[in-house]
């Protein structure tokens, strides 16, 4: 039974971690706090999400229109045609397809260890111990959540050299930083770094169950024994 109880301690741990951090990643991924000005000093670049950028009066050199930007735009929005490969150089869609394929399988990550849960907390069909995890699904889990630590780290990294040395992406760089939003997907990429360990003890956890006969099974021989 100490066993058993110690095994769902460290199942839940991994559970709420991996959680936390697709709680923490749903708003980095929403909320356009990513890098922003610095509010006191006038700017025409105001803050910038990775789906939304707010400019006051942006006008890029570039642009033969020499057209004005003002308030807060869909990063994809048609208005944003003739700067978009200036609002989204090449490392910024990398972090955003990184975080949508995040965000895509951490849902279903999530789904899968509540799968794990519910089943390792029933008897098995003797009745005498409790149902073993499914080791496809452990194994699962514990490779999503590595894969998504790997590419969280990357992203971050990604942005932050890009936002630092990039200086053609956004005016007056001096006075641009990173903010909340790109705070919490930093947060969320530490939390599944946490989970990986959990889910990693979990996963040898269950593989040395594997290796062993179930309750039912060991007790089967006796209870022949005992008939005869």
């Amino acid at each position: 039974m100490a066993l058993w109880e110690g095994k769902r301690y460290v199942l839940l741990t991994a559970f709420c971690l991996n959680i936390f951090s697709l709680v923490n990643l749903i708003i980095a991924f929403v909320t356009p706090y990513w890098f922003i000005s610095w509010p006191r000093v006038y700017s025409p670049f105001k803050r910038i999400g990775l789906w939304e950028v707010c400019f006051y009066g942006m006008l890029h050199p570039r642009d033969p229109t020499q057209k004005s930007y003002y308030g807060c735009w869909w990063i994809l929005a048609p208005e944003l045609y003739r700067i978009r490969n200036w609002v989204m150089p090449p490392w910024f869609i990398i972090v955003q397809i990184f975080m949508t394929f995040c965000l895509c399988i951490e849902l279903v990550n999530v789904f899968i260890v509540a799968v794990i849960w519910t089943r390792t907390g029933s008897y098995d069909s003797s009745g005498i111990g409790k149902r073993r995890a499914p080791f496809s699904l452990v194994q699962a889990a514990t490779v999503i959540t590595i894969l998504t630590t790997v590419l969280k780290v990357l992203s971050v990294i990604m942005f932050g050299l890009g936002a630092e040395f990039d200086y053609n992406w956004m005016p007056n760089p001096e006075i641009n930083y990173p903010h909340a939003s790109y705070g919490l997907a930093i947060i969320s990429a530490f939390m599944t770094i946490f989970a990986s360990m959990a889910h990693q003890v979990f996963r040898s956890i269950i593989r040395r169950e594997y290796q062993q006969p179930s309750v039912g099974q060991s007790r089967q021989p006796f209870d022949l024994q005992y008939q005869d």
